[in-house]
């Protein structure tokens, strides 16, 4: 079964869809090296060129995030969870959701280092109900989703809601974090 999801690396927005082939999008990303979307629409936000159609191979290392929809896995294999509401700084990317984490496992609200919070966690590591937030053009995007995938090794920085905020979603006062796109052209086209 076709599972849509959008995938972003450095500088690029990927629209496809893969076969699903295991219960959660999550194992299956996180049990494979590399995936392959056929047919995909592929952005370039570097260059804000229009988007064109190919087929592309990603190595999961290089995804900082995925977005995605449909099923969460059985529903009978859940455990309960306690709920945390979390921003984190990826690459070029503002992402905000919930982090679920093992009930009663405590997490330090003023913690700011990324690998301390997702420690132990696979490589891309979901968040329910989020927003990426980017910039395009000199505006920003937000595209939200049911499920969104992070890579935890390309996490900056993260800002877990301690509840005293209602505006923790917002994400135009948060640093930038600058990206600078390939300089050389190692694909061999002139």
């Amino acid at each position: 079964m076709p599972v849509d999801l959008t995938a972003f690396t450095g500088d690029r927005r990927i629209q496809g869809a893969i076969p699903l082939t295991d219960d959660r999008l999550s194992d299956m990303l996180n049990s494979v090296q590399r995936i392959v979307l056929r047919g995909a629409e592929v952005t370039d936000l570097a260059d804000g060129m229009p988007p064109q159609t190919a087929d592309v191979t990603l190595s999961i290392g290089s995804i900082t995030v995925v977005l995605s929809t449909g099923r969460r896995g059985v529903e009978t294999r859940r455990r309960k969870t306690d709920v945390h509401r979390v921003r984190l700084g990826i690459d070029r990317y503002v992402v905000t959701g919930s982090l679920h984490v093992p009930a009663g496992w405590a997490i330090d609200p003023t913690a700011r280092q990324p690998s301390a919070v997702l420690a132990g966690r696979d490589l891309l590591v979901p968040l329910t109900d989020g927003t990426v937030t980017y910039e395009l053009d000199g505006e920003y995007v937000h595209e939200s989703a049911e499920t969104i995938l992070v890579n935890r090794s390309q996490a900056i920085w993260i800002d877990i809601d301690d509840g005293s905020s209602d505006d923790f979603d917002a994400v135009e006062d948060k640093p930038k974090v600058y990206h600078a796109a390939m300089a050389k052209d190692f694909t061999g086209a002139s």
